[in-house]
């Protein structure tokens, strides 16, 4: 992997570094993200085994899982990654800090880790799921020019037991948009940004 670092109009995409852990818990440990499946993170101590993981993965020559955070004026506001299904096809998720919803920012980040996945990563094709009741990740799906593809889903939150609802959207390399004002760069997993 050569360029891991995406610059957009507003945000610095970088993957998840050793020292990121406190900023993280911030958003991963909020009580309220109730539909999501692996989150909230209970301790630090969750958050911390995530953040070794993800560094982990990053130090692998073609990393199966890339979990970047996003900054915002240089702090970390969430977090945005890809996960390898097969040799052609990624998964995307995000999450983003309650504190900076509503203002376009996982669009902007979603916008530029599909150029990447497609770019960088030659995918054929990007999917992400969510929770049938999620209308915020739906919208920015849609936002992203991906498409229902699946409603019929079912997910089961072990931390509750509650069992809902979960659509599939998907994007192929021939529908994907393009996006502006998108730069990467080389970091490596122990660097750090200047």
């Amino acid at each position: 992997m050569s360029k891991n670092v995406i610059n957009t109009e507003r945000l610095t995409l970088r993957p998840v570094l050793t020292g990121d852990t406190d900023e993280i818990h911030r958003y991963a440990g909020d009580k309220s993200i109730d539909m999501m499946l692996f989150l909230p993170n209970d301790t630090l101590e969750q958050t911390a085994e995530f953040v070794r993981n993800a560094v982990l993965q990053w130090a692998d020559e073609k990393p199966s899982v890339m979990e970047f955070v996003m900054l915002y004026d240089g702090r970390i506001i969430g977090g945005i990654g890809l996960e390898a299904v097969d040799e052609v096809t990624y998964e995307i998720g995000w999450v983003l800090s309650k504190d900076y919803r509503n203002k376009g920012f996982t669009t902007e980040a979603g916008k530029a880790l599909l150029e990447y996945a497609f770019d960088v990563l030659s995918a054929d094709k990007v999917i992400a799921h969510c929770d049938i009741r999620n209308k915020a990740s739906e919208n920015v799906m849609k936002k992203l020019g991906m498409t229902l593809k699946d409603n019929s889903g079912t997910r089961l939150y072990e931390k509750t037991g509650v069992t809902s609802g979960e659509l599939m959207y998907c994007i192929d390399r021939k529908k994907k948009q393009k996006t502006e004002s998108v730069s990467y760069t080389h970091l490596r997993a122990h660097e750090t940004p200047e």
